[in-house]
């Protein structure tokens, strides 16, 4: 009994050895590969972290082109319309003065010229008539004391 006891301590001895040998090396690296793959993993979630930001990013610019776009596009029609207004409103100018132009042409109807008449304009050598200018000179201001105080 006492070989079989030894025996049995041997063969734990030699199984605890090869253990030791061969499978404690081949789990350190399986732990090695796994907090390698970890890492790996980690540092991907990470660049997917990044990149949905990056996404946000990016829709939230193109968002803003959009909105600025459309803004543009509203500022282009204003400015369209009020030059279309802007040209009529030129083009009833030049009607108005070429009918204008033709009025004046004609000459003044003799009652309305009559409504309008003045007897200081009516005479040509009157208008270059030179002012007068009056003979006394003007009075100086005499200071008043101060009976306020």
């Amino acid at each position: 009994m006492q070989r079989v006891t030894v025996y049995a301590v041997a063969a734990l001895l030699i199984a605890w050895g090869t253990w030791w040998l061969v499978a404690l090396p081949r789990i350190e690296l399986a732990q090695l590969n796994y907090d390698i793959a970890a890492g790996q993993v980690v540092k991907l979630q990470q660049l997917d972290i990044e990149r949905v930001g990056l996404i946000q990013s990016q829709h939230r610019q193109i968002s803003e082109i959009t909105e600025n776009e459309s803004h543009n596009r509203e500022l282009l029609q204003t400015i369209a319309g009020q030059s279309r207004a802007q040209s009529r409103a030129l083009q009833e100018l030049k009607r108005n003065d070429e009918t204008i132009t033709e009025y004046l042409r004609t000459a003044v109807p003799t009652d309305l010229g009559r409504l309008y008449q003045r007897a200081g304009t009516t005479d040509p050598s009157g208008y270059r008539k030179q002012p007068e200018v009056p003979v006394n000179p003007v009075r100086p201001t005499i200071a008043k004391p101060d009976t306020d105080k």
